[in-house]
């Protein structure tokens, strides 16, 4: 009866799929992406959750013997639980956020990911997307998008407004604009739109916390953050003091920005540009297709169709703009069976079919192949992703260091600067020096 019964169990073990005696798990976080996945209805808005889980099902579906854990983890709380994380041996498998860092590299904690890029790969890949995760000789992103939602990258110019000024917009997207010339079309755009004496029309606004369009000014005067070998924050020159007092300027002297800048963030900024009362906003192609997505959420009454320009510079010298390229990154891997699965999990997700589907953001990919096939039904948005790509190309530069350079840790000093700055407690010398004192400050304990 036992030899019976053993060769009873032994028959059952051979007729349950492998799978089902064990899976292996991936753990997976990602940073809030409102991506439309294949079949979304088009009248609806895709939340954050919507993507991750497609893509988890449909990787299992294609892979019964895999299980895919996902976690989406807000932009402002990912650096904590990461570092978290790691300090705990917790780390997820797989992730895409807003940072990353390369003495994670340094300390052995992240797998290469050369032996699974292809030569088609390689080729099709943009060099900016494969050198951000680019760490002594070996890469460690699988890349996924280029740019970011378009802050600090490029402005947006609700063309009604310009032609009401008449002002020629379509000369600025193509050839740009000095700063002299932005101030004088920006008094152009500034207005009295009720008749009661009073200013409520405006071309444009600005926010403390809305780092980088105001680091975009302060870049353009020829300011430098830190020095070559990032021991040292140097963001108080006379360029960066210039850069300070030209946004203040367009504050307090010229009056085409409205005041309380110490007291807004980057969605009271946008949300000015969103109802019309400034005629500039910033942003790239994601806050296009932000517009359509706060219109079918009913956050936004009516579409309006921006164009994307570049921001002004000094007479004579090149512009500036915020590029940056992301993607997945693979924490090291014991078990090389796991490894392989997570590999394919991050090839599957920066496919071309998948990559794609960041079209639906409005947002362009790390393959030049996808974006040669992005928008092809929609003249506009192809237009927009066009300008948005060149001025990236023609004037991108990195604001915030290398990979490990501690920005996230000093930020709040730059925000409090700005805030007493706009609030008239301090002048752009003294903000700036202050800012430089805190961050070499707290530089010199990470």
């Amino acid at each position: 009866m036992k030899r019976l019964g053993v060769i009873l169990l032994v028959l059952l073990m051979l007729a349950v799929p492998i799978s089902a005696l064990g899976k292996t798990t991936i753990t997976w976080w990602i940073n809030p992406w409102r991506i439309a996945p294949p079949g979304f209805p088009s009248d609806k808005a895709p939340t954050e959750e919507d993507f991750p889980r497609w893509a988890a099902e449909e990787f299992m579906r294609l892979h019964p013997d895999v299980e895919v854990k996902y976690v989406v983890v807000g932009n402002t709380e990912y650096s904590q639980k990461m570092a978290a994380a790691i300090a705990t041996g917790t780390q997820p498998d797989i992730f895409k956020g807003p940072v990353w860092d390369t003495r994670w590299v340094e300390a052995g904690l992240l797998e290469p990911i050369d032996d699974y890029l292809t030569e088609e790969d390689l080729a099709d890949f943009y060099e900016l997307a494969l050198d951000a995760g680019y760490v002594d000789g070996k890469h460690y992103i699988w890349p996924w998008n280029l740019g970011t939602n378009g802050m600090g990258t490029s402005m947006l110019l609700y063309t009604p407004d310009f032609e009401k000024a008449g002002v020629d917009w379509r000369k600025i997207v193509e050839e740009g604009w000095t700063m002299e010339e932005f101030v004088e079309i920006a008094k152009k755009l500034t207005w009295d739109s009720d008749g009661d004496g009073k200013i409520d029309h405006y071309a444009i606004s600005f926010g403390a916390q809305d780092t980088h369009n105001l680091m975009n000014f302060i870049y353009a005067h020829g300011a430098k953050l830190i020095n070559e070998d990032e021991s040292k924050v140097i963001f108080n020159s006379p360029e960066a003091v210039a850069g300070l007092q030209f946004l203040l300027d367009l504050v307090e002297v010229h009056g085409v920005a409205p005041s309380g800048v110490e007291a807004m963030g980057v969605y009271d900024v946008i949300g000015n540009f969103h109802s019309h009362r400034t005629s500039i906003g910033f942003g790239g192609p994601y806050e296009i297709g932000r517009i359509t997505r706060y219109v079918k959420s009913g956050q936004l009454a009516e579409a309006f169709y921006p164009v994307i320009a570049p921001f002004p510079h000094l007479e004579g010298q090149k512009g500036v703009s915020y590029a940056s390229a992301s993607g997945f990154v693979v924490f090291k891997q014991k078990d090389e069976a796991k490894k392989e699965a997570v590999m394919e999990f991050a090839r599957f997700l920066t496919n071309k079919e998948n990559t794609a589907l960041l079209e639906s953001l409005i947002y362009l990919t790390a393959r030049k192949s996808v974006n040669a096939m992005l928008f092809q039904n929609d003249a506009y948005l192809n237009e927009q992703a066009q300008t948005f790509a060149r001025i990236m190309d023609e004037t991108g530069m990195e604001f915030f260091g290398s990979q490990s350079f501690p920005w996230s840790e000093i930020s709040k000093f730059f925000t409090s600067a700005m805030q007493g700055a706009f609030g008239k407690t301090k002048t752009a010398q003294e903000a700036l020096d202050g800012f430089v004192t805190e961050a070499n400050r707290a530089l010199s304990y990470y």
